[in-house]
């Protein structure tokens, strides 16, 4: 937790009705902080979820608020996402959601409010460096660090959040702290699911996006490396880079994947499984969490450890910033496999968020 968490600071908690933003609220009210509760409307049947978020801050002693953001929530989410795998993209909305909602409408609805910070039960941690400047680090509970989200984080929003969960060492501690507090969602299990997609129907939540908006579904082309076409398909969202299960298409005796896909025309290119691996990505609208604004990045890092997927293990590499682009390209000590354009792509140096970026486009095919 940041040394600002003290008592008689005013700390609103974004809650959720789950179990860690519950237990933020404890920890918070056990430091002296003067603690409120607030849980952002984001999804038009979220009665049932905004009903346990009230229900756990009248078991705490705390004020609750309800911020109606189903409009924003769907501009800025449900629009990328669906638009992202229009375009050929593979999607992360939870990062979106925490740049634009949680740490972007939410903070500013709070500091409206005359709150001196946000909370959030999120799994990471804010510590400040010899300077007095906040730094974004792993939380100590590696298995349910969430840093890899966070990484649109700048020092000038850091200033005003805290991470109370930064100390707790395991999802147990968690728990049994939410027991000790007498809510009804201590052994309420972790969602795993996109919020909007309980279900795991993703293709199905794009097709009434498209239905609702006009659009049609957009059947295409496989193709290998040199063009030609294998067969046809229903739609280049139903694919993903790395994917071989449900295309069953072989070369030879040796099996194919989907190596990239092309947005103009729908095509979905196929080939060997060596064609998956890069030893660097292009990374644009990069943002270095520790750089306040108006900052210039350094020119390169060395000995970095990154992610191009939040539940994968990171890799040794290092990075260059293009001043002129604006860009940052990833270099990779041992080439990565099925780095899918869309993803994030998030730096660590040691156990700091160092940089992070939307990954851009990948070598093309005819």
């Amino acid at each position: 937790m940041t040394v600002e968490a003290k008592q008689n600071k005013k700390v609103l908690v974004a809650m959720s009705g789950g179990v860690d933003s519950t237990v933020a609220v404890r920890l918070l009210k056990e430091r002296g902080c003067d603690v409120s509760g607030a849980i952002m409307r984001l999804l038009p049947d979220a009665d049932a979820q905004i009903k346990r978020a009230e229900a756990a801050a009248k078991k705490l002693g705390i004020d609750f608020y309800v911020f109606d953001f189903e409009k924003e929530f769907r501009e800025n989410v449900k629009k990328y996402f669906c638009e992202s795998y229009e375009n050929g993209r593979t999607p992360n909305p939870c990062v979106i959601c925490n740049q634009t909602l949680k740490f972007g409408l939410f903070l500013d609805k709070a500091m409206s409010l005359g709150f001196d910070f946000i909370a959030t039960g999120h799994y990471a941690k804010i510590e400040r460096d010899a300077d007095g400047n906040p730094r974004l680090k792993k939380a100590a509970n590696v298995k349910k660090d969430q840093s890899y989200f966070l990484y649109g984080l700048t020092p000038e929003i850091m200033e005003k959040v805290i991470f109370p969960l930064d100390g707790v060492e395991s999802k147990d501690d968690v728990r049994e702290l939410a027991r000790l507090s007498g809510v009804e969602n201590a052994e309420e299990r972790d969602s795993q699911d996109i919020c909007f997609v309980p279900d795991g129907n993703y293709i199905g939540f794009i097709e009434d996006w498209y239905a609702e908006t006009g659009k049609a579904r957009r059947p295409g082309s496989f193709i290998d490396v040199n063009g030609k076409v294998l067969g046809t398909h229903g739609g280049m969202e139903r694919f993903t880079i790395g994917q071989r299960k449900g295309v069953g298409m072989t070369l030879g005796e040796d099996p194919m994947y989907v190596i990239a896909k092309r947005p103009e025309d729908g095509a979905v290119i196929m080939g060997p499984d060596e064609l998956l691996y890069s030893s660097s990505l292009t990374v644009i609208n990069p943002n270095f969490p520790w750089l306040r604004k108006g900052e210039t990045p350094p020119m390169s890092k060395t000995g970095l450890q990154i992610k191009t997927r939040s539940g994968q293990k990171s890799v040794p590499g290092s990075l260059e910033y293009d001043e002129s682009t604006g860009t940052v390209t990833a270099r990779f000590d041992t080439p990565i496999r099925a780095a899918a354009p869309g993803q994030f792509v998030v730096f660590y140096d040691g156990d700091e968020v160092y940089c992070g970026g939307e990954i851009g486009g990948l070598p093309k095919f005819p």
